[in-house]
């Protein structure tokens, strides 16, 4: 998905997330609040970041990973 694709989606009313693992394991977030994506939370390991990414795909239906 390039950016204009992510553009559309989140003025549909999504919210995009992202695992990563540089510098640290943490969630990074993409809404409407800005244009680059930003750090939702850290994590002291990558299983405790993707049991807490699953949760929010889970949650709610406007959220969807890229």
């Amino acid at each position: 998905m390039n950016t204009t694709d992510q553009q559309k989606v989140i003025r549909a009313g999504f919210i995009l997330v992202r695992p990563d693992d540089q510098p640290s394991p943490r969630i990074k977030v993409k809404d409407g609040n800005g244009c680059e994506w930003r750090t939702l939370k850290k994590f002291d390991t990558k299983a405790a970041r993707d049991r807490e990414l699953k949760n929010l795909l889970t949650a709610s239906d406007l959220v969807i990973q890229d």
